[in-house]
């Protein structure tokens, strides 16, 4: 982000314009404030930022306009100028300063610190107005909320900031942070999100915990158990069964491999219905349910094998040995009629018949396969590679899947969460960011943060990557509102 803060650096540490900057303003705030709540606001972002040459235009620097209130919503689309293809995102988080870039940079907080353009200059007046602006929530014209109604979002876990990143599906940008830290003096380690009926279900490793979140109304939460009592120990990924009524729980990848459940959770009323056995301690982690509810799966990442579950009476039923495969995430096929595994000790992608239960084909991705996303008539899959940061494309041909292209970004570094939106246009990858000898550095430092995770955008007509974003540190399990 560095060419995209040194470009923005005048047109955000600066905001009171002196004469010069003045002759350039691209016109007059309009009777509807640009779109903006007030006048104030917008006069300090169109006569200060939109000017010629600047971020106005059809052209605007970093892709960023800040003519009127939707273009700033969108945020910027090319924050390296080309040095990193469609890097962008958004500048402000209504009601979260620390998490706004634009109010960081007029308060200084990042490294290198911007050197401001010749004759612009920003008064503390200024900057108190769009930090009472970005506080009191970024409102637009008649108080109009930004992002309340997208056709979908977007929910990311931050693992090392126990927050929830939401994305706004229109704009592409990241809307909102919902805060899941439920012990203080503890990274809680958001793992994985799903979301059912107006509820996030988020579970939190370090805390051994299990939430029940209200979207409208983020501090609204139940859990199971109490805070801090660990209850799901290493809780992991999550299913929801159609029924409405429960939940599935296993336990994380980073566990020792001393687990021999996973957890049966109420939803309703967030308590623990049963632990079901399984045959012998090791990582039970990734898990996948049929459409009808009746059959679940459960891939022990360390013993090499499938366990599986009767998902109307929660009982254990048979176990398949997979010897050296190491599944670490599966997904049933959108017909109930395929179990995908992705195997992280061979680089493949296992496919089972779920009628009979017996593997039928393995297809070779890149090493360290992760989560998999399947399109809605099952022909197409994706599947993330953490050791290589690449995303690999399965088509499905009758009784044939082959690999048939391998999707790249240089910002991809270790890919975690995949899902794809409910018309099959795109795919999200999280990725997690946290190798120190391999990180992507975001082209501005806020001070104080640790290497952001972030979510690529796939477009699948084209299988490309048409947007890349900062998220918090450590983007992991990722769910699209569908």
């Amino acid at each position: 982000m560095k060419h995209f803060y040194l470009l923005l650096s005048g047109c955000f540490l600066f905001f009171l314009i002196l004469s010069a900057c003045k002759d350039n303003g691209v016109g007059p705030v309009d009777n509807t404030n640009n779109g903006f709540s007030t006048k104030e606001v917008a006069e300090i972002f169109v006569n200060s930022c939109a000017t010629r040459g600047c971020h106005a235009g059809n052209t605007p620097a970093s892709g960023l306009s800040l003519e009127n209130y939707s273009d700033l919503l969108k945020g910027s689309s090319d924050r390296s100028h080309g040095a990193t293809p469609n890097y962008g995102g958004d500048v402000i988080i209504p009601g979260r300063l620390n998490e706004s870039l634009l109010y960081q940079i007029l308060i200084g907080n990042i490294t290198p610190a911007i050197t401001a353009h010749a004759n612009v200059s920003l008064d503390t007046s200024s900057i108190n107005t769009i930090r009472d602006w970005i506080e009191g929530g970024a409102l637009g014209y008649n108080n109009a909320v930004p992002f309340s109604n997208p056709s979908y979002r977007v929910y990311v876990c931050d693992q090392n900031s126990d927050k929830v990143s939401v994305i706004d599906g229109d704009s592409k940008v990241v809307s909102a942070i919902i805060d899941v830290k439920k012990i203080p003096n503890l990274i809680n380690s958001p793992h994985m999100v799903k979301l059912e009926n107006g509820y996030l279900y988020v579970s939190l490793i370090a805390a051994g915990n299990f939430l029940k979140i209200d979207v409208n109304d983020p501090t609204n939460y139940n859990e199971v158990g109490e805070v801090g009592n660990g209850i799901i120990e290493k809780a992991g990924m999550v299913i929801m069964h159609p029924n409405g009524i429960k939940a599935y729980v296993s336990r994380s990848s980073t566990s020792q491999p001393n687990y021999s459940t996973i957890f049966v959770i109420n939803i309703q009323d967030m308590t623990v219905i049963k632990q079901i056995t399984l045959p012998a301690p090791g990582v039970p982690h990734g898990i996948a349910l049929t459409p009808d509810g009746t059959k679940l799966y459960v891939a022990n990442l360390s013993l090499s094998t499938i366990s599986i579950i009767d998902a109307v009476n929660d009982e254990y039923v048979d176990e398949i040995p997979i010897p050296g495969t190491e599944p670490m995430q599966t997904m049933i096929s959108p017909d109930g009629n395929y179990l995908y595994v992705s195997a992280r000790g061979t680089a493949q992608i296992l496919v089972f018949d779920t009628n009979s239960d017996n593997q039928i084909r393995q297809v070779s991705v890149d090493p360290k396969p992760m989560q998999i996303a399947v399109t809605s008539n099952g022909n197409k899959i994706y599947v993330g590679s953490q050791e290589t940061g690449t995303v690999s494309v399965i088509e499905k041909n009758g009784l044939n899947w082959l690999k048939t292209k391998t999707i790249t970004h240089p910002g991809f570094r270790m890919i975690h969460g995949c899902d794809i939106t409910g018309d099959d246009r795109y795919v999200y990858v999280s990725c997690q960011n946290t190798n120190q000898s391999n990180e992507f550095e975001p082209y501005y430092k806020v001070n104080g943060e640790g290497a952001p995770g972030f979510v690529g955008i796939i477009d699948t007509q084209t299988d490309e990557v048409i947007k890349f974003l900062e998220v918090e540190q450590y983007g992991s399990g990722l769910v699209v509102e569908k």
